[in-house]
């Protein structure tokens, strides 16, 4: 099993802190995803307010990679921190005052997504520096485990809290479990790098990074399946209301149990990720690549599905085979890497990963609101499976 990044007491401390933080993050996404529905009742709002969350990592990533490879991690984290958290305060009081309007909503998911874009490559250094370098693609499968039993937590949390008891209070909750987190984050003791970082001049730096993953073919490879498949099948779980209320007239629950069922495929894909043999450095997992297929097929039989059981089974597999994707690739990225270049590259990776997702919600929505559900995915299932099927063809010759 490949939990050897346990073994850190740091690592363990700062996972016992993620759980926490991780459940607040999903719970104020789905918040934000069921107000952007429920006010507006708008496939296309969805869409959009899903792109403005992630959009910012498109143009801030690289920036705050640069930031990552330079700064002092534990002060960096928590000053990004407590703006999310200050952040879940305001959307409470604005939702308790009952003065959220779809205008504040679609400000607000940009400026929440902001923050995230520095958040996501401070996170992708601060873990490996947590743990010995020869544990890193550890802490990638037991992060990525954590992460995804929190997005199904999270999400069931929110949606029962929501149908029970309102946005509101479910708000509250969110902005309790964020204090845990930021107080074990305060004693958290990263380890020096394992190469000294090069003081260039920001734009040189920046430069640097994207002459790395130029120079290395994995990376290439790994960022172009990424991408590719974050814009065809990713976005598809990003538009979940949109599925759960306007195509099977479900509500907050529907959302609540769509959004958990992608969130036990995602955890099925982490565990076993983490009982498989570690990844070998240098190499793209068989099952990374098959599982680009099974997320295209999916979807194209998610667009043609009427069942509502079998709507939430088909999002269970889109979980799972983007987690198996998203994992094996991130893995494979973060084990050609040193120290100090670690947090450009992973920022990168970041853009093309969140940001192909940003760009494949906002393309979704829009093509549901004008052409219908049904042709809309099942065509992206279609072309994907067209895409993946000669890429990978490419990939094995």
């Amino acid at each position: 099993m490949n939990l050897s990044a346990l073994q850190s007491p740091q690592y363990r401390l700062y996972m016992i802190g993620n759980v926490f933080g991780m459940n607040a993050n999903w719970i104020m996404r789905l918040v934000i995803g069921w107000l952007a529905w429920d006010l507006t009742k708008s496939a296309s709002f969805v869409g959009l307010v899903s792109f403005l969350a992630y959009a910012p990592v498109l143009l801030g990533g690289p920036f705050f990679g640069v930031i990552a490879d330079r700064v002092e991690l534990k002060t960096a984290i928590l000053t990004v921190q407590f703006t999310v958290a200050a952040l879940a305060i305001l959307m409470l009081s604005v939702v308790a005052a009952d003065a959220m309007n779809p205008m504040f909503l679609a400000i607000y998911a940009l400026t929440l997504g902001t923050a995230f874009s520095a958040y996501q490559p401070i996170r992708l250094t601060l873990g490996p520096r947590l743990v010995r370098a020869e544990r890193v693609s550890s802490v990638v499968s037991i992060g990525a485990l954590n992460f995804n039993i929190s997005r199904l937590t999270g999400p069931a949390i929110a949606g029962m809290l929501i149908a029970s008891f309102g946005v509101t209070k479910t708000l509250m909750v969110a902005c309790i479990l964020y204090v845990p987190f930021l107080i074990i984050l305060s004693r958290l003791k990263p380890r020096d790098r394992n190469v000294q970082v090069e003081h260039l001049p920001f734009w040189q730096s920046m430069r640097q990074g994207f002459v790395f993953i130029a120079s290395d073919h994995l990376i290439r490879v790994a960022l172009l399946t990424t991408g590719l498949f974050s814009v065809a099948i990713r976005a598809s779980i990003e538009v979940l209301p949109i599925i759960a209320d306007g195509v099977f007239e479900r509500g907050a629950a529907g959302l609540g149990i769509v959004t958990a069922a992608a969130g036990v495929g995602a955890i099925a894909a982490s565990v076993i990720q983490v009982t498989a043999a570690p990844p070998v450095k240098g190499h793209i997992p068989k099952r990374a690549l098959f599982a680009t297929l099974i997320g295209a097929a999916t979807t194209l039989a998610l667009g043609l599905n009427e069942s509502w059981p079998v709507a939430v089974l088909l999002i269970g597999l889109i979980g799972f085979a983007s987690t198996l994707v998203g994992i094996n690739f991130q893995a494979a990225v973060q084990m050609q890497l040193d120290d100090d270049i670690r947090g450009r590259v992973m920022s990168l990776w970041m853009t093309v990963a969140v940001g192909g997702t940003a760009l494949g919600a906002l393309a979704v929505g829009v093509l549901i609101e004008y052409v219908g559900f049904t042709v809309a995915l099942s065509g992206i299932g279609v072309g994907s499976l067209v895409i993946f099927t000669a890429l990978l063809s490419r990939i094995w010759r």
